[in-house]
């Protein structure tokens, strides 16, 4: 096998907990040391993550806009390789991740950009953060994408998440590298660029990563709601839905709002919601129960709580993303008359 020379990329932020690991794993991967260098972008971390960094044989690069999207174009702007790595500070890659990421960019066609792997969760994680990852395993946890599902068999995708996953970098640079208005959410916007242009994802379950989920239930809803956001951003930028099941959750806030609203007055409505509420907790329960198998143990149970949480506060992100455009072209309009 040739091994061409591949940049790996992290791009982190106070991740003293984690770090080492990360870059433990990635000084022991099964690639010969010449042939691959390790980039860590750190976006001006304020705990001891700097300090640790530069105990080890890798690249630091100081991040001054400190979000991820522009961590990552450092990365891809300082790199040696033709193809660019992305992972995480609080990843733990699999020994044979970047040869089996090589070996079958090297095997698919030539219009494949990007191949990547599984988002695996590590079994010493908080109950909580178990939860949340196995739920979002699900089909009702994740619409099906590969950000989440982990899928054993190998397929094409729409997108990569970019804790996992290696790109040809000129291809970056043509899509036009990835946009640093967005603080998440920034790698399904280069896909979906990427896709446009013509190129293909391919899903490799053999590459493997292990990432962290950590968190409460507090710090979950916040991070779904920026999410639902972004997905919003995306939407404006695009003038279409990067991921089909994006607008539902708004939607069923929207109807459900609507419906205790002319309740006095139109029966009809509440009583769809009704009918519709009941079949939604059918599926979170059918759901609970496969976080159930998956985690063997009853914690699972708490799917029951995460999978409403987190398309509650998606869906109240999106809609807030469009309400705050709305006022702000509002003021816009008066300010210019």
């Amino acid at each position: 096998m040739e091994y061409p020379f591949v940049s790996v990329v992290a791009g982190i932020r106070n991740e003293e907990k984690f770090i080492e690991e990360c870059i433990e794993s990635l000084l022991l991967l099964d690639y010969p040391e010449e042939s691959y260098e390790i980039i860590i972008v750190d976006g001006m971390s304020t705990d001891k993550t700097r300090d640790l960094v530069q105990k080890y044989p890798v690249r630091l690069i100081l991040n001054e806009k400190k979000n991820v999207a522009a961590a990552r174009n450092l990365g891809v702007e300082h790199s040696h390789g033709d193809f660019v790595a992305f992972t995480d500070g609080d990843c733990k890659v699999d020994p044979l991740w970047l040869k089996t990421l090589v070996n079958e960019m090297k095997n698919a066609p030539d219009d494949v950009a990007c191949v990547g792997g599984p988002n695996l969760i590590f079994d010493t994680d908080p109950v909580f953060g178990r939860v949340v990852g196995h739920a979002q395993e699900t089909f009702l946890g994740s619409g099906g994408s590969a950000q989440s599902n982990n899928s054993t068999r190998k397929h094409y995708v729409g997108s990569l998440p970019n804790c996992n996953a290696m790109y040809k970098k000129n291809i970056i640079k043509e899509a036009g590298y990835f946009d640093e208005r967005f603080v998440v959410g920034q790698d399904g916007d280069l896909n979906y660029r990427i896709n446009k242009i013509g190129y293909k994802f391919l899903y490799i379950p053999e590459a493997k990563v292990l990432h962290h989920r950590r968190g409460t239930l507090k710090s979950f809803s916040v991070r779904m709601f920026k999410y639902g956001m972004w997905m919003a951003e995306l939407f404006k930028k695009h003038g279409e839905f990067v991921r089909w099941y994006a607008f539902l959750p708004s939607i069923a806030i929207v109807f459900a709002v609507f419906s205790l609203i002319v309740s006095p007055i139109y029966p009809a409505p509440i009583l769809v919601l009704l009918a519709l509420t009941t079949l939604y907790f059918i599926l979170v329960f059918v759901t609970s129960i496969q976080v159930i198998y998956k985690m063997k143990s009853k914690y699972g149970l708490f799917a029951l709580l995460v999978i409403p949480v987190q398309h509650v506060t998606y869906g109240l992100g999106f809609l807030y993303s469009f309400a705050n455009s709305l006022f702000l072209s509002k003021d816009k309009s008066i300010s210019d008359v």
